[in-house]
């Protein structure tokens, strides 16, 4: 199915986004990419970005050191300044460890969508 011209609009806008993010936590130990899923017809409400650590113990100083937060609210930051407000940055944005991925994930350069 062939994505709507506003679909197509925000999901530059979003990608653009998700590299700078991806670009951001390359800065973190053990840090390997990120994947989403997004669903257009619920957007921003539906996106969920995932971050990808190599290791659990690398995973968990992550958390300990509020990486999350920071990368939460910098999510926030660059899609305010597209235009895309998020009403709980919280909930679309996480860190993932090797022992918990549910989503089988690709590097940003191999991205697909859900719509």
């Amino acid at each position: 199915m062939k994505m709507s011209k506003i679909c197509q609009r925000l999901n530059v806008k979003l990608l653009a986004v998700l590299a700078q993010i991806n670009e951001d936590a390359k800065q973190y130990d053990g840090f390997t990419h990120i994947s989403h899923t997004v669903q257009f017809d619920c957007f921003p409400s539906s996106l969920l970005v995932q971050c990808h650590f190599s290791e659990s113990q690398q995973h968990k100083v992550a958390q300990d050191s509020h990486v999350e937060a920071k990368l939460q609210k910098q999510l926030h930051k660059l899609l305010s300044k597209k235009g895309i407000v998020l009403k709980n940055p919280k909930t679309n944005l996480n860190l993932t460890g090797p022992s918990e991925e549910q989503i089988i994930a690709s590097p940003l350069d191999n991205y697909t969508q859900a719509t």
